[in-house]
């Protein structure tokens, strides 16, 4: 009978790509969507976030158990588990949640097995007490924890709020990532302006993706206000890169640059290397889902099935026909003419597969790609992804 690591066979065999069917699951929980923000670029709903629910460690150990029964199956000796724990905002299903989750993993995944589990959050910092946090992430996260930043969009009040929450972060030892939605404010920030914020504040690392069009933001001239064209996105991206060398060269330190880093390692790699077959999202009821897009480009969480539904397994799941499907979309790159011959393309930052936009440059921001390749070659501050946790 063929395995699902048959299904994966890769030409580069001394390179195996990071898979869940080879052991690397980026295991992103959403245990609750409930958050009181309303930001402009999340691809929840107004009644998703509204909802207080949250999944029981009852039903979050079940899963834990269908996801070991199948990397046994797999008799693979080395399991690695990114539970990336995300939502909503997650520490809204409270401290002694995280720490009964973590506990459950630690008994679902242990070492003896072959488990290897790092714990990440992302967090708006806003409304959270970090004497309560603070030790948490410092047990549990390697003192680590991102949260997002997306310059004023927010409102300046956030902003301030989420400044002081950053600095007192920093202060008492904990390392800060952030994450930030490319938008018009940041535009009008500037990219110099936006990485001295960061290093002002001792962010240590950042990652930046494009704003994409969803349910929150589909409105007249909302979308087109606040979204960046592509061609802006290179723009912004290319000379902030060439701003963190000058800091570097000036022996500076500034936020490392996370999808320059990315971009270095994956162009080493192969076609499976950036084509989301190592992540899941858990939602509360069950669900395994990624993003995906229609009408376009405009986002959803699509779903592969729901793992708590009685006779299901993590292998129906992972070889179900939507996954299937989904996966083949990812390795020809949507079938984008400009994409299945780009000699970039297994670097690219097209997360999750969708059609370009008309006019405009690529979703795989291939300009700046190019450019943090070019910019490693002559000077190597690249080499290596970043890893804090």
């Amino acid at each position: 009978m063929q395995s699902v690591n048959d299904r994966f066979t890769l030409l580069d065999e001394n390179r195996r790509a990071d898979t869940i069917e080879n052991g690397y699951f980026v295991f992103t929980l959403m245990p609750t969507l409930h958050c009181p923000y309303n930001c402009k670029h999340c691809y929840l709903s107004k009644e998703q976030r509204a909802d207080k629910s949250v999944m029981s460690l009852d039903d979050l150990r079940t899963v834990c158990r269908k996801v070991h029964a199948f990397f046994e199956e797999q008799q693979l000796a080395q399991r690695t588990i990114i539970a990336y724990n995300y939502g909503g905002e997650p520490t809204a299903a409270g401290p002694q949640y995280f720490e009964d989750y973590v506990q459950v993993m630690a008994d679902e995944f242990p070492a003896s097995a072959g488990y290897h589990v790092r714990h990440v959050m992302l967090t708006s910092m806003l409304g959270v007490d970090l004497d309560v946090w603070e030790p948490l992430w410092k047990k549990y996260c390697n003192g680590y924890v991102q949260t997002s930043y997306d310059g004023d969009m927010r409102s300046g009040n956030y902003v301030r709020k989420w400044e002081l929450k950053v600095t007192e972060a920093i202060r008492r030892g904990l390392k800060v990532g952030t994450i930030s939605v490319v938008n018009s404010d940041l535009l009008a920030q500037g990219p110099r302006a936006t990485l001295d914020k960061l290093r002002t504040l001792g962010v240590q690392e950042s990652g930046w993706l494009p704003f994409m069009l969803n349910e929150q933001n589909d409105v007249p001239g909302k979308y087109d206000s606040l979204a960046p064209t592509m061609r802006a996105f290179n723009d912004f991206m290319i000379e902030m890169l060439d701003y963190w060398y000058d800091l570097q060269e000036r022996g500076i330190r500034a936020p490392a640059i996370g999808e320059a880093h990315f971009a270095v390692d994956k162009i080493k790699g192969h076609a499976m290397g950036n084509m989301a077959g190592q992540t899941l999202f858990l939602l509360p009821n069950g669900d395994l889902v990624l993003p995906n897009y229609r009408d376009g480009w405009k986002e959803y969480l699509h779903s592969f099935g729901n793992i708590l539904e009685p006779g299901v397994t993590f292998r129906d799941i992972l070889c179900s026909r939507e996954r299937l499907v989904y996966l083949r979309r990812q390795m020809r790159r949507n079938d984008n003419p400009e994409c299945t011959t780009c000699e970039f393309r297994n670097a690219c930052l097209l997360e999750f597969a969708k059609p370009n936009k008309p006019d405009d440059e690529c979703f795989g921001a291939k300009r700046f790609v190019a450019h943090a390749i070019y910019r490693n070659g002559i000077d190597p501050r690249l080499s290596g992804p970043v890893q804090l946790y």
